[in-house]
């Protein structure tokens, strides 16, 4: 029997190399435990094994009264293939031999472990969303795990387990279409999810710490975009005759050197000496936004844009605030209407924001301007502890059992996956994928064969059958 929900959550962060442990005590009051240790070793990688025993063991030193047996395991984003599959209607059996060749011919699927859901259908098609991840991965983890005698009771990745707990949170959202916004200090994830599936996300490089800084900050300061930098750098220094910065010496500039990179191209002139209308526009026409200082990014000035691209720079704080979450709200907005596919399996009804409570009075503003945006923005919901408002991704995972199958891979899979490879090993001849023989299940290559037969059969009879 399946648990309805877990009691210890172990996140890998792939990208910042980083192993997060959330526990709950199994008490009314649910006290959460919360551990982070190292772990820049990817799971694919040899010393992963070494990694994960090292930071169990600080952990079980650091909380010996936590019984660390069973965990559901959350993996970065990066570790997940989400997407959307249209196909024509047929036949039952026919339709999942088409959906595995789509696979197949967009992913190569031999080695990666594909959930599935109908996500849509009508007289002419289906469409279903697919999850996909490694499949040596997922049994790279339940054996490192095991080592350490601990059990894995299900994988997931961080979009979908925020999007599970923000169904917990606003049980309202169950089965819901909605947008999430989850905002965390450094990084803002937008989050798609349809009919309670989480099915598509996207990270933008700037959070909270936006809404706290004192001045407006330029939408193209909040980007690093070192390749298109280069090649703007390139470009200026080609239009001057200079020669051209390589990429090795450009990524390794010092801020220091790289103010020559930020100096505005020289006005080309006409023969009479009269300047071309590159610019068309007066100095004083254009507004440069005061700026906040940020450590992260390299030095470089904002973008000069005509007055009238600009909107006016507010004085008080509040008018900053608006202006800063503007940004958030322009992405948003922007990421609705570039993914047709997915909002077309359920429109949005709101875009539920999850951000520190300080903010609260940024939804009146924004609102006010619903009807121009096509969309609301709500809070979450009223959560005030942050050691679950800040870490949604992992909360989440404590509720996995609970989650659309789509976005969740059982232990039961892993095992099955282990117990094909193993046979596949024990018996090369075996066909990858199955057996053909005692009714077990043909291959992929097997059915197409028998789909194809069988169209042939139909094409080459005549009508009213044989004579």
């Amino acid at each position: 029997m399946r648990e309805k929900s877990f009691d210890t959550v172990i996140a890998l962060d792939t990208v910042k190399g980083e192993m997060h442990f959330y526990c709950r005590s199994n008490d009314e009051k649910k006290t959460i435990t919360y551990f982070a240790a190292a772990c820049k070793e990817a799971p694919l990688s040899g010393a992963f094994a070494a990694r994960l025993s090292a930071a169990l063991a600080k952990f079980r030193e650091s909380h010996p009264e936590i019984a660390l047996q069973k965990a559901s395991i959350v993996l970065s984003d990066n570790n997940v293939i989400t997407d959307t599959v249209n196909l024509p209607l047929i036949s039952k059996r026919a339709i999942d031999a088409s959906l595995d060749a789509s696979l197949s011919n967009l992913y190569g699927g031999k080695n990666i472990k594909f959930n599935r859901a109908l996500a849509l259908q009508n007289k002419q098609s289906a469409t279903y969303a697919v999850a996909g991840m490694r499949k040596d991965l997922l049994i790279r983890l339940q054996e490192s795990f095991a080592k350490n005698d601990v059990e894995i009771g299900s994988v997931t990745f961080a979009s979908a387990a925020v999007a599970g707990a923000a169904v917990m949170q606003n049980p309202k959202l169950t089965n819901a279409s909605f947008v999430l916004l989850d905002m965390k200090n450094d990084e803002t994830k937008v989050i798609f999810v349809a009919g309670g599936k989480a099915l598509g996300f996207y990270t933008l490089p700037f959070g909270a710490a936006l809404l706290n800084a004192e001045a407006l900050m330029p939408e193209d300061l909040l980007f690093d975009h070192p390749s298109a930098e280069l090649l703007v750098l390139n470009a200026n220094e080609k239009a001057k005759a200079k020669t051209l910065t390589k990429a090795d010496t450009f990524l390794s500039l010092s801020i220091n050197e790289e103010e020559d990179a930020d100096a505005p191209m020289e006005s080309a002139s006409d023969d009479d000496g009269a300047q071309t209308d590159a610019d068309d526009y007066d100095e004083d026409d254009t507004v440069r936004a005061e700026t906040a200082p940020t450590e992260k990014l390299r030095k470089k000035t904002p973008r000069a844009l005509p007055k009238f691209m600009q909107r006016e720079i507010p004085s008080e704080r509040e008018g900053i605030l608006f202006e800063n979450f503007r940004v958030f709200v322009k992405w948003t907005l922007e990421l609705i209407a570039s993914n047709a596919s997915i909002t077309a399996l359920g429109a949005p009804e709101a875009v539920y924001v999850n951000m520190p409570h300080t903010f609260d009075s940024l939804y009146e503003r924004v609102n006010a301007e619903a009807e121009e945006n096509g969309i609301r923005f709500l809070p979450l919901s009223a959560e005030t502890d942050a050691l679950i408002a800040e870490n949604l991704e992992l909360y989440g995972g404590f509720f996995t059992p609970q989650f659309h199958k789509l976005n969740v891979f059982h232990a039961s899979q892993m095992d099955s996956i282990k117990t094909k490879l193993f046979a596949r090993a024990k018996d090369p001849k075996q066909p990858k994928g199955g057996k053909k023989k005692d009714g077990e299940q043909k291959t992929f290559s097997e059915k197409m064969g028998d789909l194809w037969a069988f169209i042939k059969k139909i094409a080459t009879t005549e009508i009213g059958g044989k004579r």
